[in-house]
């Protein structure tokens, strides 16, 4: 389903690493979208019974938008506080995305299963874009490693997997529509995304 994808997103990638204030930008979405990940999970679970496996999962999550946040602030030398527009790579489409994806995929759902689907579908595009994203840093030859996040994440993604199966989630039925409904938000960001990296026109 991303083959087409690959080739523009990795694109996106190599312009982002080459400059620190564009790469910084990237890393400062990357960190509003964990926070919003997090965020969602203690919102969705507020009246249901907190686990020790979902305050682990909201935990890590949080730890991950800290650390793409410190390696952000790392690479623009200065304290960036917030996703302000001008600090932040796309954030407002950023944010559409995520809660596009979370009404769409929820929509018919309630409680735990609600959570753990958009958990699910979320933790496949991460997978996919933190493997891109290392690939582009290691050709660009700079020390930052993602290989604790991408640890996790698919950690994440095991989980949710047999939380699902035994709640008698028939994810197999679902799967198709809401991997399509994924891969059409994320075309949109993507799209802005690229608007904003490109370099800006010379007036002369």
């Amino acid at each position: 389903l991303n083959d087409a994808l690959s080739g523009p997103f990795a694109a996106l990638l190599r312009a982002a690493v080459a400059g620190s204030d564009g790469h910084a930008r990237f890393l400062n979405l990357l960190s509003l979208l964990e926070h919003i990940g997090s965020r969602k999970i203690m919102l969705s679970q507020m009246k249901g019974v907190l686990t020790q496996d979902i305050l682990k999962h909201l935990a890590e999550e949080t730890r991950h938008a800290f650390f793409f946040k410190r390696e952000a602030e790392k690479l623009a030398g200065r304290t960036i506080d917030g996703y302000a527009p001008d600090d932040t790579l796309a954030a407002a489409s950023g944010r559409l995305y995520f809660g596009r994806l979370d009404a769409g995929l929820t929509r018919g759902l309630a409680g735990e299963a609600g959570y753990l689907w958009v958990s699910l579908i979320v933790e496949l595009r991460a997978l996919w874009v933190y493997r891109l994203y290392q690939q582009a840093l290691d050709a660009a030859g700079l020390k930052l490693s993602l290989r604790g996040v991408i640890a996790e994440e698919d950690r994440h993604l095991e989980e949710m997997i047999a939380r699902l199966d035994a709640l008698g989630f028939d994810a197999d039925a679902r799967l198709a529509p809401a991997l399509a409904l994924e891969q059409t938000l994320f075309r949109a960001l993507l799209t802005a995304l690229q608007a904003q990296a490109a370099p800006e026109p010379n007036p002369a």
